[in-house]
């Protein structure tokens, strides 16, 4: 489906233990108090929340006015998209990892008569994919996938497999160069329990971790934000981050270079104005979650970005009476956090779905998705040590509503993007890749 404060060395006291969905939690894995709603939970189910096409009802209404962002001019900057979901069953919820070799690994769900199921692609040449392999289930709503690339060629993924009923579990499966993928084994408790918003990183070695929401079915219980270790003596029980007072969303989760991870989850009301809260991980513990909106802008939606120089970059977007009008981003360097940023300030329409990259010479790269009204496209900006340049359009695809981008860099500096983009019901996902060294 996060505020500037140093993060602490995780503790080393024992893990906190795990929770059932809508337990209050206190002590070190309860967020404080920060406008909770009051009263009982929302009516329904959080499934009932969710739109599976991917088309936030905001698109419905017009944006504010003001300057639209620029198309690129020919020959510079992003290539040209290239779409890589089938056109009859189109594609939701893209996502992109760089193997060691460059190798571009994709995968998204279809649309399907049995569900929604997943399909995953790759590309060596970053024209042409090979032909989609199905994976996970093929029936249900197979849905979120996240997925990463280990140093020796392995993809991991996650996923989240739905039922009619809102029953729902979320799953891992893994991918070796010489192998097929494997089955599915499960990462959250079976019965009248749903998940969502799985996301997975690779820590040190053979560690894992794994982030997530989760509660009861039923509109008593409201969602909790949970993560969980592997190690090589297998899977540790999960650590509830949030107490069920309110839902929780968003969950992210990405590596850092050392090997250690940086988690995020956003609290409040679902399609509200939501905090956003932070949670370190090193060798298999999570740290105390810590407010990243209490000296910031709130918001939702946190990705992440690691520099070699051990800087930290996150991006995230902020709606306001439930319309997506600024992108942010922050920068935490030395453990100080830099002043709140804007990129999309300026332009009219509404701003959301950031992700942030950084590549080896320490160029960031920022995408997010621009509805201007008549004309929607993926935009970007640049950030080469000297501020963020004027937002451009990243493609001209023409159609649609854009959504949901992923954004990784390769061995070479380029980045890699893929985004899906449609209307209601009927989405693409397409791709393209950026040299900022040409144009």
């Amino acid at each position: 489906m996060l505020a500037l404060v140093f993060l602490l060395a995780c503790p080393a006291e024992p893990e906190a233990p795990a929770a059932s969905p809508g337990q209050e939690i206190e002590g070190p894995q309860a967020p404080p108090p920060m406008g909770r709603p009051q009263g009982p939970p929302p009516a329904g189910s959080g499934g009932q929340m969710q739109d599976p096409s991917g088309f936030p009802g905001f698109h419905d209404t017009p944006g504010p006015p003001g300057p639209k962002p620029p198309k690129t001019a020919e020959g510079s900057g992003f290539s040209a998209a290239i779409q890589i979901s089938p056109k009859k069953e189109g594609g939701y919820r893209p996502q992109v990892a760089i193997g060691p070799d460059d190798r571009v690994h994709t995968v998204f769900y279809i649309r399907h008569k049995k569900g929604d199921l997943l399909r995953y692609r790759y590309s060596d040449d970053n024209l042409h994919f090979s032909k989609p392999e199905a994976l996970g289930f093929d029936e249900a709503r197979n849905w979120g996938p996240d997925i990463v690339v280990r140093e020796d060629g392995q993809v991991i993924l996650v996923f989240d497999r739905a039922e009619q009923n809102f029953n729902s579990q979320g799953w891992l499966t893994t991918r070796t160069p010489n192998s097929g993928w494997s089955t599915p084994e499960p990462l959250t408790r079976t019965g009248a329990y749903e998940v969502g918003s799985g996301h997975i990183a690779h820590g040190s070695e053979m560690e894992l971790a794994y982030v997530y929401i989760g509660k009861e079915v039923g509109p008593q219980s409201r969602f909790t934000a949970f993560g969980r270790w592997r190690s090589d003596q297998g899977w540790a029980q999960p650590v509830a981050f949030t107490n069920g007072r309110a839902d929780a969303w968003h969950t992210n989760i990405e590596r850092r270079p050392d090997g250690s991870v940086l988690a995020s989850y956003d609290v409040g009301p679902g399609g509200s104005e939501t905090r956003m809260f932070l949670v370190e991980g090193r060798n298999g513990r999570f740290s105390e979650p810590v407010d990243f909106s209490k000296d910031g802008q709130p918001g939702e939606r946190a990705h992440f970005a690691f520099g070699e120089d051990g800087t930290d970059h996150i991006a995230w977007f902020h709606k306001r009476a439930g319309k997506p009008l600024h992108v942010y981003v922050r920068h935490r360097k030395q453990g100080v956090w830099s002043p709140v940023e804007e990129p999309s300030s300026g332009l009219g329409g509404y701003h959301f779905d950031p992700d942030i990259e950084i590549n080896k010479d320490g160029t960031l790269c920022l995408v997010w998705g621009w509805d201007g009204g008549e004309e929607a496209e993926m935009v970007y900006s640049l950030n080469q040590g000297e501020g963020w340049s004027a937002p451009r359009q990243l493609a001209s695809v023409g159609w649609g509503k854009p959504g949901l981008a992923s954004i990784q860099a390769d061995s070479k500096g380029r980045f890699h993007v893929v985004w899906n983009q449609g209307v209601k019901g009927e989405n693409q996902v397409y791709y393209a890749m950026l040299d900022p060294t040409e144009g």
